[in-house]
């Protein structure tokens, strides 16, 4: 199905402190539903989204979205950007800190625009999960028909 446009989608470069608390994750503290979180040691490029307002380890840096923030949008900007970003300031295997205040994000200011953006993403995240369940059935059926093609029915 395609379905035409008439939305220019435009974004601007904005740093990650403009839409977001930084900290270091603070052990005990009870962070809102929808933060996110990147590892700081051994760093990889995953990114990670607490759905229910909870704990985050100490060992993570935490991006806490302002009020105004639409988190699943938030989500999709950092995970966007963030393995760029990670291949120009990880420094060995970690990150420091204190490079996340260059952290930018590309950024659409406009919410029918982020809407937009959540709701497509969605469509494929969706459209993945489908067509790997597909695939692990498929296996499954491989597997089986293996099994009685090489069975050992002779006497």
């Amino acid at each position: 199905m395609v379905v035409e446009l008439d939305m220019k989608l435009r974004c601007r470069k904005r740093n990650i402190s403009e839409v977001c608390i930084v900290e270091r994750a603070v052990s005990g503290k009870k962070y809102k539903a929808g933060t996110c979180f990147i590892k700081l040691s051994a760093v990889d490029e995953f990114v990670g989204q607490i759905k229910e307002a909870g704990n985050i380890d100490s060992r993570f840096a935490v991006f806490e979205p302002k009020k105004e923030v639409d988190c699943d949008y938030l989500y999709i900007a950092i995970k966007r950007v963030f393995p760029d970003f990670l291949r120009r300031y990880r420094t060995t295997i970690n990150l420091q800190f204190s490079t996340l205040v260059n952290f930018i994000l590309d950024w659409h200011d406009n919410e029918k625009d982020q809407r937009y953006i959540v709701e497509q993403i969605r469509m494929i995240d969706n459209e993945i999960e489908m067509i790997e369940r597909q695939i692990d059935n498929e296996k499954q059926l491989k597997k089986w028909y293996l099994e009685k093609m090489m069975a050992n029915d002779y006497p």
